[in-house]
């Protein structure tokens, strides 16, 4: 190490351009490093979606869901499967295992799904997928206004949306609200018997009407020209000249059979902001982009929009960049904070400007070294990353402080023999801490090893502040053994002994020698209450709620509403009206928006449901947390939905809340399962401690369900698969073919008129066409049922899942749910019906045992790299013994302050498995020292009484330094607060109980014998006197005897004599 420094010495003018190089290349690195909340996860997951429209819940589940479900399962490393079949629509979840290439999977998922759509219906689309990602949700909402356009649904769909899609940063634009414009051939049911004609030859005649079909080449002089063959229809009117060939021979037009007009689909979504009627987009960015840069393309293209077209209107209703930008600039006040409290602590103990200055300087280095490697690492500004970035700040100093220490005390040799060279004395520095300094940075830097072999969510959200904390420590090694001492030699800073902790630190090292004094003559004692102290603070471990993300406050509630399947859509907004009127009453609300239906995923993931989303003010009157509590009370009982009422942060997918009660419960029968589920909830409505029980399966709605009769009907030349698909096109329609209008690409569609078939009694009195073209009444040839329908069917590994909800009253405890679980629940649990785990709780336990495992293998290399160090495993297991003392002050902050057991805090008990050892090492490495030149019970006292001060000053930069991120200060500090709160509370108590205790346990576990043929003064030598002086004058009697440590031509025995003592 002191190789480095004397190159270092030798070469300033190197050193000083290796600094202005990195001041260069920081700088540019920070210019050109995205911005983002958190880091990109990637999720093994793919997600499967597929539209059959007019299909019941039980439908899509039968003969879609089961069919991709049993085909998906078998694929290689296939973790889970989760389908969800709803009205029209089904969704399936595919979850791989961590680790698994996502290419491979994709092509391999992609094969099978091509294999299954053969056997799925007519009437359903084709299976659509994709890779899901935790950014996939939108960055930005937009409200979009044009009071001169008459159909803001295609004006915004064929107008404005490919203008943001076409954004490089833009990866989807989703539009909610409007009405989709399409071109309506009504049919004229007489008409058709008159002809004889069928709806599906109407619509085989539309699709073919209007072609263009290459025929080949031809010759024209000395040209040969391609040959086309077409018939066009180039506007709606020209329709209605389609011709038609009756059965006769006869020819008629379109016209004879059918309306042709331009209309508006039936209003199947809702979209409004701040109660007014609007479209809205939902932008997401590209996974490449941040949320940052989006928004600034996104705005740069609003004002090219604006300026084309005066009359549209564009607010941003919300904007994920805003909260980046104030979260990171929340973090970088905390660092600079943390920079403050850092320098003003080392000037507190040092006194002398100079020396603040010349610690303080590797702040910046390490700073800048980090942003360095994390720009070539490929890592983003982020809440992880800045806040590792505050993290590292207490501890950059610590390497320096400690080496500018040892310069001073080298320093104090030389003067004691008449020498005053500072070059010597800072070579002798590093020669003499330079392995401390080094072991402890290389014990703070191994304990994230674990985090890169991680390949859960914990690894890809804390593998990047692991690695910013390691370029950090690293930085400041280096800055240590280098810069401080080039800056001690160039600017010659001093000691000052009136220091403002100077007298302080006087004052504690009399009173640690006379505790200690008492202590080592009580060691079972000391040894019991520390035992003691570890038990009561595992006790209160068990107080501590668990999670496995904390959730920030960033003010916004969302309110999603389960609507009674089969609800008109009038019906539908008339609820989301009641809701909004609460919302736009309440004082703390500063918007809100409306969402129903729509054409985005996240629609489709979400149950197809209805959304109210409110963004409170943010001087509110109670946190956002207690506003949806008192939201949910407000909002039970609404008739004909299910209103789920939360707080939203950006972690709100991984949090496992306790503020209502949740159970799922599992079966491979439906009707045991559904069985199961109402018994459940009718008792638990009779309970007190419990209110607004809900079930996923509950909101069954009535379904009128055709059989066909497979005898009756092939009696007619039909098959029960065409019976279906004719009613379906007759209820539904069935879209003919796409033409232009108004250079807009709209759907032609043939359908019956909208009163044709609006009540049951017309649908049982359907004409059907058989293949001989005769007609058959669907009554005849069909028995007619009304049954239940679920809402929506969800399935976990082809079982199916019913999830039971309640709210909480004040008759509640903490115990409540174990009691639901064990007086209520268990009992229903036959018949195959089973508990099931949910996501979040699967998720947390694989997380917790991964993190669990990293802090394993994080305390076995501490333990292999301190035996190393030390050449002895005892003294290795002796500093091991300040691991338990971190656990009492951790565990009692977590309690205290009421924060939760969380992946931050786990991390933050890995970072402190590398920082408690420091002290440790110190302490035993100077008692090593000091037993060369006097006996084991006076080295242990002034070990600790002359390491008093750089344990001091590093224990308190670090701790103080993370005191506004444990305190949750600014926006989103809630998520990395347990973090600090664990190692505030860790390092505190294992500086004081080790500087403490640690002395009983070296004297108890180091049985080596006594030197008693040393020199050693009486037992109270040492008060009132200062310990360093008296070793001060030993060491030069000894140089002045064997010569200077430059004139020994052996210095290792000098060295061995005296290294250490006066430090």
């Amino acid at each position: 190490m002191h190789k480095i420094t004397e190159t270092v010495l030798k070469r300033p003018v190197t050193t000083f351009l290796v600094v202005v190089s990195l001041i260069f290349f920081g700088i540019m690195s920070l210019m050109n490093q995205k911005m983002e909340l958190m880091s990109d996860i990637d999720m093994p997951m793919m997600i499967i979606t597929t539209t059959y429209g007019g299909a019941s819940p039980e439908d899509v589940d039968k003969l879609i869901t089961k069919p991709i479900e049993d085909g998906v399962s078998v694929l290689s490393n296939v973790k889970e499967v989760t389908s969800r079949s709803s009205e029209n629509y089904g969704l399936t979840i595919v979850q791989y295992e961590y680790g698994t290439n996502m290419d491979e999977a994709y092509d391999a998922l992609k094969k099978k799904i091509d294999a299954i759509k053969s056997s799925l219906p007519d009437g359903a689309d084709d299976p659509t997928f994709l890779e899901m990602n935790m950014n996939d949700s939108a960055s930005m909402y937009l409200s979009v206004q044009n009071p001169t356009q008459e159909n803001m649904y295609n004006y915004v769909e064929n107008d404005i949306a490919p203008e943001f899609n076409k954004l490089s940063s833009v990866a989807s634009v989703d539009t909610t609200g409007g009405q989709k414009q399409y071109v309506q051939i009504q049919l004229i049911p007489e008409k058709l018997k008159q002809y004889h004609l069928s709806m599906s030859t109407i619509a085989q005649i539309v699709g073919a009407a209007d072609f263009s079909y290459p025929a080949g080449t031809t010759s024209v002089g000395s040209q040969d020209l391609s040959v086309t063959t077409s018939v066009s229809y180039p506007d709606v009117q020209s329709l209605q000249n389609i011709p038609i060939v009756t059965g006769n021979g006869n020819t008629i037009y379109l016209k004879d059979v059918a309306l042709v007009q331009l209309t508006q689909e039936d209003q199947t979504a809702i979209g409004r902001y701040d109660g007014n009627d609007t479209m809205m987009l939902g932008i997401t960015k590209t996974q490449d982009s941040s949320a940052v840069t989006m928004s600034e393309d996104v705005m740069d293209e609003v004002k090219e929009l604006q300026a084309k077209d005066p009359n549209l209107q564009v607010v941003v209703i919300q904007d994920q960049a805003d909260m980046i930008k104030s979260s990171l600039n929340s973090v970088f006040q905390t660092m600079i904070m943390a920079v403050i409290i850092s320098m003003a602590i080392i000037y507190i103990f040092f006194g002398d400007l100079k020396a603040s200055l010349i610690v303080g300087t590797s702040i910046p280095i390490s700073l800048l070294t980090a942003l360095i490697a994390m720009w070539a690492m490929g890592y983003s500004l982020n809440m992880i990353t800045m806040s590792a970035l505050v993290l590292g700040v207490g501890m950059m100093v610590d390497n320096s402080t400690v080496v500018l220490e040892a310069c001073f005390r080298a320093m104090d040799k030389y003067v004691a023999i008449g020498t005053k060279t500072r070059r010597t004395a800072a070579v002798e520095a590093v020669k003499t801490v330079g392995g401390s300094v080094f072991g402890s940075t290389i014990t703070t830097c191994v304990v994230f090893i674990p985090l890169a072999f991680l390949q859960g969510l914990s690894g890809q959200f804390f593998a990047p502040l692991g690695f910013t904390i390691v370029f950090c420590m690293l930085a400041s090694l280096i800055s240590a053994i280098s810069i401080v001492p080039l800056c001690f030699v160039m600017y010659k800073p001093k000691e000052n002994t009136k220091a403002p902790a100077y007298k302080g630190v006087r004052v504690m090292q009399g009173g640690y020698r006379k505790i200690m004094e008492k202590l080592l003559r009580h060691k079972k004692a000391v040894m019991l209450t520390s035992v003691g102290l570890l038990i009561l603070s595992l006790v209160l471990a068990t107080q501590i709620r668990m999670e496995l993300m904390p959730q920030t406050d960033q003010g916004q509630v969302n309110i999603s509403v389960t609507m009674r399947p089969g609800l008109k859509i009038e019906a539908q907004d008339e609820i989301l009206k009641q809701i909004e009127a609460m919302v736009a009453a309440d004082p703390d609300t500063e918007n809100y928006m409306v969402s129903a239906g729509g054409s985005g995923m996240q629609s489709m993931v979400s149950g197809g449901g209805a959304s109210v989303t409110a963004y409170l003010k943010d001087d509110r009157s109670m946190s956002t947390k207690d506003k949806a509590t008192a939201w949910r009370k407000a909002l039970d009982g609404t008739k004909d939905a299910v209103i789920t009422v939360e707080s939203y942060s950006m972690m709100s997918s991984m949090s496992t809340s306790n503020d209502t009660y949740s159970t799922i419960i599992t079966s491979t029968n439906y009707d045991d399962l559904k069985a199961a589920t109402d018994q459940i909830v009718t008792e638990m409505q009779g309970r007190k401690d419990v209110t607004a029980v809900h079930s996923s399966m509950e909101n069954a709605a009535p379904l009128v369900k055709f059989h066909v009769d497979p005898i009756k009907a092939s009696a007619e030349g039909l098959t029960p698969v065409q019976v279906g698909q004719q009613l379906y096109g007759m209820l539904s329609g069935t879209k003919a073919t796409t033409m232009q209008v108004d250079d807009e690409d709209v759907d032609v569609k043939v359908e019956y008129p909208k009163d044709e078939y609006d009540n049951l009694q017309k649908v049982e009195d359907i004409f059907l066409t058989t293949p001989t073209g005769a007609q058959v009444q669907l009554k005849d040839i069909c028995d007619v049922k009304m049954e239940d329908s679920p809402s929506t069917i969800v399935r976990d590994d082809r079982k199916y899942q019913s999830t039971i909800t309640a709210d909480y009253t004040s008759s509640a405890d903490e115990n409540t749910a174990a009691k639901i679980n064990q007086e209520v629940v268990d009992k229903y649990l036959v018949n195959g019906v089973g508990h099931a785990e949910s996501a979040s709780d699967k998720m947390m336990a694989e997380e917790f045992g991964s993190l669990g495992m990293a802090m394993v293998i994080a305390v076995f290399l501490i333990w292999v790299v301190m035996a190393a160090q030390f050449e002895s495993m005892r003294f290795s297991f002796m500093v091991m013994t300040t691991l338990p003392f971190a656990l009492i002050g951790s565990f009692f902050l977590l309690w205290i302050s009421d924060a939760t057991l969380s992946m931050p805090s786990l991390l933050g008990f890995l970072m402190l498995i590398g920082t408690v050892v420091n002290n440790g090492i110190l302490y035993v490495d100077t008692v090593n020292q000091y037993r060369m030149a006097m006996p084991m019970h006076r080295a242990l006292i002034e070990a600790g009484a002359t390491r008093l001060r750089p344990i001091l000053m590093t224990t308190l930069t670090t701790v103080i330094s993370m005191v506004p991120m444990a305190i949750g200060f600014g926006d989103n500090g809630q998520m990395m607060q347990g973090l600090a709160l664990v190692d505030v509370g860790g390092l505190t108590a294992s500086t004081i109980l080790a500087l403490l205790m640690l002395p009983i346990y070296y004297s108890v576990m180091d049985k080596r014998k006594k030197n008693l043929s040393m020199d050693v003064p009486d037992a109270g030598y040492m008060e009132g006197q200062n310990p360093e002086e008296y070793y001060q004058k030993k060491a030069a009697a000894e140089w002045e005897r064997y010569g200077t440590p430059d004139d020994d031509p052996t210095p290792t025995e000098s060295a061995d004599m005296t290294e250490g003592f006066p430090d």
